[in-house]
């Protein structure tokens, strides 16, 4: 280990100086680490690039951290441009090409992270409760060891996540092998399309009927796709998630907030990923904490998705309600477009930046009740 932190820190400082042939060896073919590779060539800094790109220094931090296998191609595109990175392509017509995943890697933890997370599992009954304290660690890190042998490295799970501290890695790891144990023991209907989006409406449309959410998890296996509660946690910043195994779609939701506003916006995020962003990411896993504004262009399409397909732009751009400060008048236009007021009162909430109107509105503590079987 410390002789490949040597060789990797000699590396690094040959490109620095102009020789970054040893780098190019060692990365061959990797994509992202081209990309790499030339800001270091070229002598530019992370958050020089990131302002010739008009983005934020840590968004640039986090396709480097992943090395940019979250980035969508049109990205890719950008910053190989603004690298002066040629980009080609080739079919080949011999089956050499291969894939090459890490398993079994553990993410990055301390101590305190993994007692807090331990002590969470065995309150909720994931893990046996052991005869130690190291045996329940252990425990612990066998179930997350699972779902990473099973979907990657927990450092693939920056996909659509806000850059995070460390200590996150094995909460939102456990978080995920949670999900992944739930979706094992459902049983999906239906056939996923990912032309078909026609059912959306109808979708929404649970969302006016008291028991409506309830109807939810059944709607989506009619068409394929998997969903999912579990609980967050403190520490964890996720609302929900998108990712999909054995080609099955899942959508899971952490319910951080308890609001019916919150639940349907979240939802149709996510199901934006698995529509939108097939072949962005959504093998990995899209994690997302909507608490924070949007970063990349994906984000800000699944943003978009969601809102529209809530409230049409179209009908909400005329609408009084907007400005309006009468409830009435905001309940009238929920009623005729047959959707939760709820949702409106989010939406005048959210694009007005003031979180303290209409807090008695929006469902606050309606959901988990809802999902969560005694």
């Amino acid at each position: 280990m410390a002789d490949d932190l040597v060789a990797a820190l000699a590396s690094y400082e040959n490109a620095k100086a102009g020789d970054y042939s040893s780098l190019v060896e060692e990365w061959r073919g990797e994509p992202g680490m081209t990309l790499v590779i030339a800001r270091i060539a070229r002598g530019m800094s992370q958050a020089a690039l990131a302002e010739r790109l008009g983005l934020r220094e840590q968004q640039v931090q986090r396709y480097e951290a992943d090395r940019y296998r979250s980035i969508s191609l049109s990205n890719y595109r950008k910053i190989a441009g603004a690298l002066g990175v040629e980009i080609r392509a080739a079919i080949r017509t011999d089956a050499a090409a291969s894939f090459r995943m890490s398993v079994g890697d553990l993410p990055d933890y301390d101590a305190a992270s993994l007692r807090r997370v331990v002590k969470h599992a065995l309150a909720q009954g994931w893990i046996r409760a052991p005869a130690s304290d190291e045996s329940a660690e252990a425990l612990l890190l066998d179930y997350v060891r699972d779902s990473v042998g099973r979907l990657g490295s927990p450092t693939l799970l920056r996909t659509g996540l806000k850059p995070l501290s460390l200590d996150d890695d094995l909460a939102l790891s456990v978080w995920r092998a949670r999900v992944i144990e739930k979706f094992d023991a459902l049983e999906i209907s239906g056939q996923f399309d990912p032309m078909d989006i026609s059912w959306l409406p109808s979708l929404v449309a649970l969302s006016r009927l008291d028991d409506g959410i309830t109807r939810v998890p059944r709607m989506l296996s009619d068409h394929g796709i998997a969903f999912v509660y579990e609980a967050h946690f403190t520490g964890l910043r996720v609302d929900g998630a998108a990712l999909q195994i054995d080609g099955k779609p899942i959508v899971a939701l952490s319910l951080r907030h308890d609001r019916i506003d919150n639940f349907w916006f979240t939802l149709m995020h996510e199901l934006a990923h698995v529509y939108l962003h097939q072949r962005m990411g959504i093998e990995t896993g899209f994690y997302d904490d909507l608490d924070e504004p949007g970063e990349d262009q994906v984000e800000d399409e699944a943003d978009q998705f969601a809102s529209s397909t809530l409230i049409p732009d179209e009908v909400w751009i005329r609408s009084p309600a907007r400005i309006s400060k009468d409830h009435i008048a905001i309940e009238r236009f929920a009623e005729n477009l047959r959707i939760s007021p709820a949702i409106v009162f989010g939406r005048v909430r959210k694009e007005r930046n003031n979180y303290k109107i209409f807090h008695d509105r929006v469902g606050l503590g309606c959901v988990r009740k809802q999902l969560v079987q005694d």
